[in-house]
């Protein structure tokens, strides 16, 4: 964190210079209209939310972003639920007919509050230190001391079921097991940083119910590819979800 706190300085003064000679202003314009100038324009919002929204950007694989924004274009009336609050709360605010956010950090909470339309709901479940009781680990340094039952379970307390998911705070594991059961018949769960073996095994547990197509590529901020899964579920007949059929498409962009 040491590093990432001086590296983000370093880069937010060089940010300030390209202001300054307005070449920022003409970054941004590029970032409109390619995938590779948004991404290039994004590393200079590193630890910066009020910057990088501007970009109008999720915080997940570029191609991911593109494939959601189609689907959410589709369906005007979409209802959406998050696990984890940021730039993509403030994103699905503008796509969807209402958002819920389930966030562990109040701070944080409040600061993405303030940038998001009234039809965004930010929630904040308690989050205690374990206690004797079986609780919701999160496997993330840091956080493996904490109970993070209330904050898994806080989707359950709501009606209905949502058009779309995103998976992409605490626990996520156990998130995605509630997830699936709240998904309607047609809608997407994304689940981001699915390159990590732990996040792998909890969609292979499910392979028989659900389809999921990888996203690996540019992200914002981010210098290395990454990786966003979209997971869908089998329709009834136990065909997979997407054009062709298979259980898994992997989708690569380097």
């Amino acid at each position: 964190m040491f590093f990432l706190v001086h590296y983000a300085r370093v880069v937010h003064a060089v940010r300030r210079f390209l202001s300054r000679t307005g070449t920022l202003s003409a970054l941004d314009q590029r970032a409109r209209n390619s995938r590779w100038w948004l991404w290039f324009r994004s590393v200079f919002s590193v630890l910066d939310f009020h910057d990088f929204v501007t970009l109008e950007t999720p915080w997940w694989t570029l191609a991911a972003g593109r494939k959601v924004t189609d689907f959410l274009l589709r369906r005007p009336q979409a209802r959406a639920l998050e696990w984890g609050s940021g730039a993509s709360t403030v994103w699905l605010g503008g796509l969807c007919a209402s958002v819920t956010s389930i966030e562990s950090d109040r701070h944080w909470a409040h600061m993405v509050q303030g940038s998001v339309p009234p039809h965004v709901d930010i929630v904040c479940p308690n989050v205690p230190k374990k206690g004797g009781h079986e609780a919701v680990s999160s496997k993330r340094w840091g956080f493996r001391s904490l109970d993070f039952s209330d904050y898994v379970g806080a989707a359950q307390e709501l009606a209905g079921s949502f058009d779309i998911i995103v998976i992409d705070g605490r626990a996520r594991e156990a998130c995605f097991e509630v997830a699936l059961d709240l998904l309607a018949p047609d809608g997407i769960i994304i689940f981001d940083n699915t390159n990590r073996r732990r996040y792998r095994r909890a969609l292979a547990r499910h392979a028989d119910r659900i389809c999921v197509e990888r996203s690996i590529g540019l992200t914002p901020i981010v210098l290395w590819p990454t990786e966003t899964s979209i997971v869908s579920l089998r329709n009834p007949s136990g065909h997979a979800a997407t054009a062709s059929g298979d259980a898994s498409v992997v989708t690569s962009e380097r």
